[in-house]
């Protein structure tokens, strides 16, 4: 692996353990839930440019978010257990990023501690079992 794609697997892997504590601590307010949000956001982003940096060494075309996770599905970086996820996770973030609704937000911080961190943990380890 090269430099760059190790660097974005270390950054993937700060970003994911922030989101684990940010989803440890409970949840009091708005302003908790919209603290998950925004490091499920950032943990996300990472990891897509994990996946297109891992893509680009192993000389495999890449492209936006949706393309990235088929590619590393394909590269199997993403278990076919958690595939759905990972669609649901972009449909998520693009949602989240765009609007504020209460209701959507207490779906969503729901859904990243029942599963989506979970998802994160699974395709890091098997990016670490590939490449350290």
């Amino acid at each position: 692996m090269k430099e760059k794609a190790l660097n974005s697997l270390r950054n993937y892997e700060k970003a994911l353990s922030k989101l684990r504590e940010f989803i440890a601590e409970p949840v009091a307010n708005d302003r908790d839930r919209a603290g998950i949000i925004k490091a499920f956001r950032f943990t996300f982003e990472l990891a897509c440019k994990t996946f297109q940096k891992v893509a680009k060494d192993e000389q495999m075309e890449f492209g936006g978010p949706k393309t990235v996770i088929k590619q590393a599905f394909k590269m199997n970086y993403i278990g076919k257990k958690f595939e759905p996820h990972w669609i649901q996770m972009l449909e998520d973030r693009n949602l989240m990023g765009h609007i504020y609704r209460e209701d959507l937000s207490f779906i969503v911080s729901e859904r990243i501690k029942s599963s989506y961190v979970e998802a994160f943990n699974e395709s890091l380890q098997r990016l670490k079992d590939k490449y350290e």
